[in-house]
């Protein structure tokens, strides 16, 4: 039996032939940032195919990385590890690479998948607590934790959220129904100014009443207020971030 464990990080859009050496030791940096404890973290190959930097370490080590890995990817690791996930995002991104997301795996599974930031994305973003409305249409994923998609008034899919799983099948029970979720998200701002979700661990939600805007609205006219004409798209341009 082995007395190590072998982590990888697959770069694609690179191949040890084209990478250039101070661009991988940057990347390296990078992922060091993310697992942690790069004191026991041994490069000892460069695979090919992609360039896929090839580490050795002991279990315990491997699996707390794993674990950091995990905290990263639901938005819950500290800002060292945020900062080395969003500055990876950011050179795929330089380097061209759109297609096909950088990998951190073992020999047996991918524990980490890192997709190029959009170039429309700031990665000068703020993580702080936040509550986020729409309708639950997904719950899914194995392990721990779930994925979950909403929905908001608009018809847009909002997706990044992650959950315990004790609270996934709390939340199951609201499937197709409308719910605010709470919890710590990271959010990054356009070149236009809009504040987008990229992703949010959620810590709990509360059930919303099923109404469409326009019974809502109709609710807020009853009262003695003057709106005006044009009040819902109003609403939606402030929802958007609009003036």
């Amino acid at each position: 039996m082995a007395d190590f464990e072998e982590l990888s990080f697959v770069i694609p859009g690179h191949t040890p032939e084209t990478m250039p050496l101070n661009r991988l030791l940057d990347y390296l940096q990078q992922v060091a940032a993310i697992l942690g404890d790069p004191e026991k973290l041994h490069l000892v190959q460069v695979r090919e195919g992609s360039c896929e930097p090839v580490l050795h370490t002991d279990t315990a080590t491997a699996l707390a990385a794993k674990e950091r890995a995990a905290r990263v990817e639901r938005g819950d690791g500290t800002k060292r590890q945020i900062d080395g996930l969003n500055n990876v995002r950011r050179m795929l991104r330089e380097d061209g690479v759109r297609k096909h997301p950088a990998l951190l795996r073992t020999p047996n599974s991918i524990f980490l998948k890192i997709a190029a930031a959009p170039e429309e994305t700031s990665l000068n973003g703020i993580r702080q607590a936040s509550s986020v409305d729409g309708a639950l249409i997904r719950i899914g994923g194995a392990g721990d934790y779930a994925s979950i998609q909403l929905q908001d008034i608009e018809g847009k899919i909002i997706s990044g959220f992650t959950a315990k799983r004790d609270l996934a099948k709390d939340l199951a029970a609201h499937l197709w129904e409308p719910v605010r979720l709470h919890g710590m998200a990271q959010w990054d701002r356009t070149k236009e100014g809009r504040w987008e979700l990229d992703r949010m661990f959620v810590h709990s939600f509360d059930p919303l009443a099923d109404e469409s805007l326009s019974v809502t609205l109709g609710k807020l006219r009853g009262i003695n207020v003057a709106w005006p004409d044009d009040a819902i798209e109003r609403l939606l341009n402030e929802r958007n971030g609009e003036p």
